[in-house]
């Protein structure tokens, strides 16, 4: 099996997703290990969002909940919004660079449904920034 060595830790845990465009989609909260029957252990998938992050941290009730609860709530229909698999990232650097357009990301649902109904509703804050 041939491929890149990596610090898990180090190049792939809490760095910024970035989409082609370089639109900023979340960041990289748990990493998907796969086994092969060789025993060899590589990174399957990415996994971003808030209830990722809460699991990681030993919230794993909270995160399991956030996960089915609110992400539905906020109109995530992917059933496992917040993997990315690791076909779909094309850079590794200071950030990483996925293929996916970061509108499409389920993972950022909430941020969406925060925007739309929360701070969209506050005065002021639909206005560009250049203006």
């Amino acid at each position: 099996m041939t491929g890149r060595h990596l610090y898990a830790a180090l190049h792939l845990l809490d760095r910024q997703l970035v989409d082609g465009d370089g639109h900023l989609c979340g960041n990289v909260d748990d990493l998907e290990l796969t086994e092969t029957d060789e025993g060899m252990v590589y990174v399957s998938a990415l996994v971003s969002g808030p209830g990722a992050l809460w699991y990681r941290l030993g919230r794993r009730r909270l995160g399991g909940w956030w996960r089915d609860h609110i992400g539905v709530l906020m109109g995530a229909t992917d059933p496992d919004p917040d993997r990315i698999p690791i076909r779909h990232v094309a850079d590794i650097g200071s950030a990483i660079t996925i293929s996916l357009d970061a509108a499409t990301l389920p993972s950022l649902a909430t941020e969406h449904w925060v925007r739309d109904h929360i701070i969209g509703h506050i005065p002021g804050s639909r206005h560009d920034a250049d203006e």
